[in-house]
This record gives structure tokens, sequence and C-alpha cells, in this order.
């Protein structure tokens, strides 16, 4: 079958169940003025009966991120713009509220995402969701989901987080899925559940009956209908290399050294996590890294129901550098709400903002303090996202030496910190050159630089996350060759970094630290130490003359044929 999107690594056999989640159709049937009320009065009961629907699942549902998804789903349902939007839509318009419901969502998510809101991006599907939701309860209807209780293949078109996790998730053994996004919510709790799956398979219910035996080889990206034993057989073999660790091993690995073999003395290449939990730290004891080059923090405090205080977060700090040696380099990057989601204290849906915001601003300042008390005796680094101005820059550099300043006159020992910033955005890599001199390094996210490059939302960006386009691509070297003229590292992460056929280029152009997720790692080392690069002294003339995707991969074809012994894209 057509190859998709890898979201969690694995191998997985067992009989198909199929779960069709279509959306509703809806018309927009016109009523009489007299009916008006009526049909307001319908949707508010429809309201408050999806609200007590949700509030009845999320007091009945196991899983904690069933909870959360279900808080941000109530959140939107509950929102009094939209509910006056809705009410406004059936008076003016003399709609049925089927379809004032199913327009005004979609208007609002409009609205938002022309406001470049990061946040709504992130959630566009479930917000799309819920709509369909209050549709179906508006017809007093209901989405059934599949009865599991034999290991499983689950192939959906498409499934919400809060509906998978309420499900037996224990026999869901993989997950076919014919749409989704490589940073949706849902692609995030599967990764935390270690479930085999891949997105963008098309037409799989379609082509995959009810019971069939499906393989899903989520290393080698494959999936097979009625395999042979054979095939089962070398699937589970080949993936074996994946698990392969050091028993012996209780620590985090010491930093890795791979020679760059054009420099006479060589530079370090470092492989780093990304991380979002506690929890993941552990994973680290057996897999291979130099250290945390992303340390989601907002995470940390998602289901909080009340803003932590400095104490609070100070202790969470403490623990995560009291689990690691104090050699092992931790990069945090401050919340970044926007771009993921909102915790259970936090009901805004603009953007997080310390300049115009003062609340967001003393937010950030706790977390700071909290940060640079538990970081004494060691070296780590922090990290601010979104971040494309010269005079937003120097304001939180400023904020960060006055925190520091206060807590020294305080007489804490604040360790040895360094500052750095995320590029982001067009206009941070196209400000980079300006930028560089204030930071002490700079980190690429690829997600939300590709989201921004190419001006579409996280959910539209499904085909891209993982695609490398030229002006993507430019943006890239910009930053890296800015970054080595003023003489500061800088890192890549996001899902470009995780399709190993673009590594060579990126290492042909000059970067040096590369921070993945955790079951990527092995790989990730297993390609490097596989290299030989040296520099192509024409590679900036190649990169400014690139115009397609295609001619990317060619050039990235022609570095692996030169550097490494052999062409093609890895399979």
């Amino acid at each position: 079958m057509q190859e998709g999107f890898v979201i969690t690594e694995g191998v997985a056999c067992a009989p198909a169940v199929i779960f069709k989640n279509d959306p509703p159709m809806v018309n927009i049937v016109h009523i009489a003025p007299e009916d008006v009320e009526k049909e307001i009065e319908l949707y508010h009961t429809t309201l408050e009966r999806t609200h007590r629907l949700f509030l009845d699942e999320k007091n009945n549902v196991q899983s904690v991120m069933a909870k959360e998804f279900l808080d941000v789903a109530i959140l939107y349902l509950t929102d009094n713009y939209v509910k006056k939007l809705i009410e406004d839509r059936i008076r003016n318009e003399l709609c049925n509220a089927e379809s004032a419901v199913m327009r005004c969502y979609h208007d609002y998510i409009n609205e938002l995402i022309s406001l470049n809101d990061p946040f709504v991006m992130h959630n566009e599907f479930e917000i799309h969701n819920l709509a369909e939701t209050l549709i179906l309860e508006l017809r007093k209807k209901k989405v059934v989901l599949p009865e599991i209780s034999e290991d499983s293949i689950l192939v959906c078109n498409n499934i919400t987080p809060a509906q998978f996790l309420t499900m037996n998730t224990s026999h869901i053994k993989g997950i076919l899925l014919e749409d989704g996004n490589t940073q949706s919510h849902l692609a995030i709790v599967l990764r935390s559940t270690k479930i085999p799956a891949i997105f963008n398979v098309s037409n799989a219910t379609k082509l995959i009956a009810p019971g069939t035996n499906v393989l899903v080889d989520a290393y080698a990206n494959r999936v097979y209908l009625d395999p042979l034993d054979e095939l089962i057989w070398q699937a589970n073999k080949n993936a074996q290399k994946y698990h392969k660790t050091d028993s012996s091993r209780v620590d985090v690995i010491k930093p890795l050294m791979a020679q760059y073999k054009t420099s006479s003395d060589g530079e370090r290449m470092r492989i780093l996590a990304n991380i979002n939990s506690v929890s993941e730290i552990n994973k680290l004891t057996c897999l291979p890294s130099s250290g945390i080059g992303l340390f989601r923090t907002e995470f940390l405090f998602m289901n909080c129901s009340q803003e932590p205080d400095e104490e609070q977060q100070y202790l969470v700090y403490k623990k995560i550098m009291d689990m690691l040696p104090s050699n092992y380099e931790i990069t945090f990057r401050t919340f970044d709400f926007n771009a993921d989601k909102l915790p259970l204290y936090m009901s805004m849906s603009s953007a997080f903002n310390v300049d115009t915001n003062q609340h967001h601003r003393n937010t950030l300042v706790k977390q700071l303090r909290a940060i640079l008390r538990a970081s004494a005796q060691r070296q780590i680094r922090i990290m601010f996202p979104m971040v494309a101005g010269y005079e937003e820059t120097m304001e939180l550099i400023d904020l960060f030496n006055t925190v520091k300043q206060n807590l020294t006159a305080q007489g804490y020992d604040t360790g040895r910190i360094k500052t750095g910033i995320m590029i982001e955005t067009p206009a941070g890599a196209l400000m980079s050159d300006a930028l560089a001199p204030l930071v002490d390094f700079f980190s690429i996210g690829t997600n939300d630089l590709t989201q921004y490059t190419e001006a579409c939302s996280r959910e539209a960006a499904t085909h891209r996350n993982d695609e490398l386009t030229p002006a993507v691509l430019k943006l890239i070297y910009l930053t890296v060759q800015n970054a080595r003229k003023h003489r500061i590292p800088v890192c890549i992460c996001g899902e470009l970094v995780h399709n190993l056929n673009y590594l060579a280029l990126f290492i042909s152009i000059g970067l040096r630290d590369f921070s993945v997720a955790p079951f990527y790692l092995n790989k990730l080392l297993e390609k490097i130490h596989e290299l030989e690069v040296r520099i192509d002294l024409n590679l900036a003339t190649k990169i400014n003359a690139v115009r397609t995707k295609q001619e990317i991969i060619e050039l990235n074809k022609s570095l692996i044929a030169q550097n490494f012994g052999h062409s093609g894209m890895i399979d």
C-alpha cells in the first residue's frame, strides 16, 4: 500500500478494525421569522447537553490526557464569542442551527488563523470536530466507537485524541490513519503510547476490509495486507536492531563525538533529545544522546488547575536537573503556550506576549527565577520561542539579566546559563545576522518555520512538515551561515530532522547539532556514523539556484553520491 508519515516507529500485525468518522453533511435550511427563537433555543439546549456529555466523559475516562483534550473542547464549546456568532447568524440569516454552527466555527477558525494565532492552528482539527459533534447532537446522533476486545490494527479516516483515549487502547497494536498531521495532538498522544502508527495512508478504510490481517512496519514505512509468515518474521527481525541497548548503562549517555573530516581538529556533531515530560527522561538511560536540545516546559504543567507558583516550578526543574549528570546539557524552552496547547488554568486564546501583557511577563519572570534557582552548580541553556525582532530579543535578554541579577543579590547561585532563541519564522531567519550577536545560540524550529514560510496552518501543513521546500532550505541556510559568521552554535529540530533523507544536506550546510524525539535517536546516531562528509565548495550557489523540491532531492542525491559512496534516498 501507499506509504504515509511515520508517527511512532514499531512493528505490529493483527486483524483490522475499521472506524469511519465521516463529517456530517450540512445543508442551509431557511426558517420562518417566527421560528428563530425556537431554533436558538434548540441550539442552547443542544449546547448544554453537549457540555454535560463532555463533563461526563471527563469524569468517566481514566486517561489524564483525554481529560485534557476534553477540557480544550469545553473551552471552545462555551466560548461566549462563538455562541453570539451562532445566535446572530440564526437571527440575521434566518437559517437552521446546524448550518449556523458549522459556518460560524469555520469562520471563527479562519478569523484567528488570519491573525497568525499558532494555538488555533494547532487545534484546528479539534475545533472542526467540536462543530461536527454539536451537529450530531442537534440530530440526536452520536459517534459510535468500535468495541476492541482483541488485538487489532485500528484503521480510520480520522479520530480525535479524546475518542482514541476513551477506547481500550491495550488491544490496539497499530494505527493507520487516512489523514493527520505529524504535529497534531493525536500524534503527540500516539507517541506517548508507543503504538506503531502511520498517518496519511490514502484510502485505507476503503482498501482494507474488516478482519484483514494487517502488518504495520513503521520502521520501513510500509503496510502489508495478509502478509506471509516469512514477511512478518523479516519485519520483526529488522526491527530488532533498533532495540539494541546496553543493559549495564544506568546513567545518561556521555556526549558523543563524531569527527567532521574537513577540518584538522574536527568539529563535534551532537544528537540531542526533544523531551516533553519528566517520565521521558528515563528513556535517555538506554538511548544515545549528547544532551536535551529541546525541553518543552509548557508540558510540565498542562494538568495544573491553577498557575504554578515559583516554588512549585523550582521543585520540578530541580528534580529534572538532579536526575541528570552535571555535564549533561539541558536546553529549556520557556513556555510556548500558543504553539502547543493551553494548560487547564489558562483560558486565553491570544498570543502569549510579554511585551504587551503584564501578566504574561510576570509568568515568564516566575519561570526564569525557578529555572535559574534550580540551575546552581551546572550549565544549562534557556531558549525563548517565536522570536523574530531585534527589540523583542533585546527586551527578553534584558529581562533575563535583570532576573539573574536580582537572584544573585538575594544570595542565589544561578549556575552557568546560556541564552538563545528559536528561529521559527521567516522574519527571524531574515534578521538572524542582527540577532546572532545578542544571544549565545540559535535553534531552528522547522515545523513552525515551514508553516509560516509556506503560509498554511499546522493541519494544512500535513504534507510539508517533513518535506524540505526551496524557501525553507534557503532560510535555514541563511540562518546557519549567520550563526557561523558570529561564531554561535545552531541546532535544528522538527520533523525535517526526522527525515534522514536531508541529513547529508544539513551537515553540508554547516549544521552540527540535531535534536529529535527519543525514538529517533538510535537511527540518527547510526546514520551519522555512516556519513563521510566534506564541504561542497559550490553548495551556496547550488542552494541559491534551487527552485523545486525535486531539485533539492537531486542536490541531496549528489551530496550522498559524492560524500558517502552511494546514491539514492533512504528506503
